[in-house]
């Protein structure tokens, strides 16, 4: 009978000391959030934390408009490359000549072309506009060149 009786002073010994864990858990937790000093109150608190939250919403939009303008500065630069090596002679062998477009995302920037035959290298550089030639016809294989790169 005495046995019983300590397993039950046991079971609640443990369950006290658990009780006791938590409640200065609760304890610890309360006075970092509200000090003792009796400055601030709980009304004072949620507007500290509200404005807070507020700060941290200015500075999300602050950030989501700064990545929308990276983003669209970033649409203006080179993204689409191709590159065709030919051989638009017959008297030279290899194809030593070539045309690369350098386009931006809509389609604009410049095709520059190079044809080499055995008399020299003449190198010749257009202007793309939405992925159609600018002021000079593109040729054939500028066009084709175009086209392959609009489409990647």
């Amino acid at each position: 009978m005495y046995s019983v009786w300590m397993i039950v002073a046991g079971i609640f010994f443990v369950w006290a000391a658990t009780l006791t864990y938590f409640v200065w858990r609760q304890n610890n937790f309360l006075e970092s959030l509200f000090p003792k000093s009796g400055e601030r109150d709980i009304r004072r608190k949620f507007e500290e934390v509200l404005g807070q939250i507020g700060k941290f919403d200015f500075d999300l939009k602050s950030l989501e408009r700064l990545v929308e303008s990276l983003n669209n500065k970033g649409l203006a630069h080179i993204q689409r490359v191709e590159l065709e090596r030919f051989n638009p002679y017959d008297d030279t062998g290899g194809d030593q000549s070539f045309t690369i477009a350098l386009l931006d995302d809509k389609g604009s920037g410049v095709v520059i072309t190079s044809l080499h035959a055995r008399s020299g290298t003449r190198v010749f550089a257009k202007d793309v506009k939405l992925g159609k030639g600018g002021k000079y016809k593109l040729s054939e294989e500028e066009e084709r060149i175009v086209k392959a790169a609009m489409n990647q």
